[in-house]
C-alpha cells in the first residue's frame, strides 16, 4: 500500500470514528443527560473560585502554573486516551479533548490554589502537592469510576495517575519558578 493510499484509510477511519464519538456523546453524555450538567458545573464551579480566590497581585505567575499543569495534563490525558490506558466516557463535548472538564478547569485549579497557598505562606510545596495528588488518585478517582465518569483499561490505576499528578504538579513548579527568576533578575 502507497502512502497517500494508507494516509487516505487513516482519514476515512478516523471519520468512522469521529461519527461513532457523535453518536455516543449524543445518545449518553448529551446535554440531556446529568453528565453533561455535571461536567459543566465541574468547570463553571472552579472557574468563579478562581476568579474570586485567586492572588491578583501573582495572577500571572499563578496562572502560568495553572496553564502548565493544564498542558501537560491534556496532552498526558489525550496520550493516556489514544492508547486506551485511560478513557472518560462522558465528556463536555463530543469534539473537545476527552478529560477536559478535569485536565483543563479541576485539577489545574485545584493545584493553583495549593501553590499559591504554599508560596503565600512559606510552606512546603511538594508535601500539600502528595495529599492533593492523594486525594484526586485514591478519593475522587474512584468516585469517578463508580459514576462511570473515568475508566481504566490495559494495567492503568489509582497509583499511576497517584504518581501522574505529582511528576505534572513539581514540572509545573519547576518551570513556573524558573521563569519567576528570571523575570525578577531582569
Amino acid at each position: 500500500m502507497k502512502e497517500n493510499e494508507r494516509l487516505h484509510k487513516i482519514m476515512e477511519q478516523k471519520d468512522k470514528l469521529n461519527d461513532l464519538i457523535q453518536q455516543y456523546w449524543d445518545d449518553y453524555s448529551g446535554i440531556g443527560t446529568w453528565y453533561f450538567w455535571f461536567n459543566m458545573i465541574c468547570v463553571i464551579i472552579p472557574l468563579l473560585i478562581l476568579y474570586k480566590k485567586i492572588d491578583r497581585n501573582r495572577i500571572f505567575e499563578i496562572c502560568f502554573f495553572g496553564y502548565t499543569v493544564h498542558v501537560l495534563w491534556s496532552n498526558v490525558d489525550s496520550v493516556l486516551s489514544s492508547m486506551n490506558y485511560l478513557i472518560h466516557p462522558h465528556t463536555l463535548s463530543s469534539f473537545l479533548p476527552v478529560g477536559i472538564t478535569l485536565t483543563a478547569v479541576l485539577l489545574p485549579v485545584a493545584f493553583m490554589f495549593v501553590y499559591q497557598y504554599c508560596t503565600n505562606r512559606g510552606k512546603y510545596f511538594y508535601l500539600y502537592v502528595i495529599l492533593l495528588s492523594m486525594i484526586f488518585a485514591f478519593i475522587f478517582a474512584p468516585i469517578s469510576k463508580a459514576f462511570n465518569l473515568l475508566t481504566f483499561f490495559n494495567g492503568m490505576n489509582y497509583f499511576y495517575l497517584f504518581l501522574i499528578d505529582v511528576v505534572i504538579a513539581i514540572i509545573a513548579y519547576w518551570l513556573t519558578r524558573f521563569f519567576a527568576n528570571l523575570q525578577r533578575k531582569e
